[in-house]
């Protein structure tokens, strides 16, 4: 009887670490799928990022410097067709100079080091700083960019919020470009920010072709373009919607979208107010290093 009862036992056991075994096999395959997950991933982000070079950053350097060679052969008279070419390498510039911000943004993203840097933003000052970036741009298809700023706390008050600046920042260039690159010329593109219950609403709207409601699963995948060809006129909405959804998701905030009444489309984030406020912290770095350099 006793030897039945202990054979029992052992069946007992055998069978709660074969279960266990079991269980472990499954999350060990989980996990292995997770990680072959990340390399197609990484992959897929190795050819988006080559196909960003080759269009976005080798095309206009080439072109920056055939323009710069013809400007070398111009003569004294020929002043007006000068100033033509400079126009030409300050769009090129221009262009590359932005790209190459999403670009180095989104290898950071990738790499997990991006960091947050809060401090006080002046929202009327930083409107202003991005009708002046985009002026060229914007008078280049004749769209005019309106900008409403309506403070629902304290009415009548300029807009403040504690949040990441630089990344507000490029949150909004991205927007605006978008807007710019699919708007029709002779358009116009609204900028409107709410400051309401400590939440900063941003909306940019346009008149362009819109997104359809199928491509609006994978718009803001970096891993994914619209139009996936390399030379193509338009080349999809690449990195900047990416970066405009991860950078609102790290300050803690949210992105939607919306058919616009008119038709195009309208882009809403909502930015909460940070409790953080690392403004002494960074003096403080630069107070520390001033003292080690001497």
């Amino acid at each position: 009887m006793n030897s039945t009862n202990e054979l029992s036992n052992e069946l007992e056991m055998s069978y709660q670490q074969i279960f266990q075994l079991k269980l472990e096999n499954e999350e060990l395959v989980r996990s292995l799928y997770q990680v072959n997950e990340k390399l197609r991933d990484s992959e897929r982000l190795k050819g988006h990022f080559i196909s960003n070079i080759m269009n976005e950053i080798v095309n206009p350097f080439g072109s920056i410097l055939a323009l710069s060679q013809n400007i070398r052969q111009l003569k004294e008279s020929e002043i007006a067709q000068a100033h033509r070419m400079a126009e030409l390498i300050f769009e090129e510039a221009f262009h590359l100079d932005f790209q190459l911000k999403n670009i180095f943004t989104a290898a950071l993203i990738e790499a997990g080091k991006e960091k947050l840097k809060f401090s006080k933003i002046n929202v009327n000052q930083l409107s202003e700083y991005i009708c002046q970036y985009f002026d060229s741009p914007l008078q280049k298809k004749n769209i005019r960019l309106s900008v409403t700023l309506s403070n629902e706390l304290t009415p009548g008050l300029a807009i403040s919020i504690t949040s990441d600046w630089e990344k507000l920042d490029l949150i909004l260039k991205n927007l605006i470009s978008n807007s710019i690159k699919y708007s029709p010329e002779d358009s116009d593109i609204s900028l409107t920010f709410v400051l309401r219950k400590e939440n900063l609403l941003i909306e940019v709207s346009d008149h362009g072709k819109g997104i359809n409601q199928e491509d609006r699963k994978v718009v803001f995948d970096r891993f994914k373009q619209l139009d996936e060809k390399i030379n193509s006129i338009n080349t999809g909405h690449g990195l900047g919607l990416s970066i405009v959804q991860t950078y609102t998701e790290m300050l803690g905030g949210e992105v939607s979208l919306k058919d616009n009444s008119e038709g195009g489309i309208c882009v809403i984030v909502s930015i909460p107010e940070s409790e953080d406020n690392n403004e002494w912290d960074d003096l403080e770095d630069f107070l520390l290093a001033s003292e080690a350099s001497f």
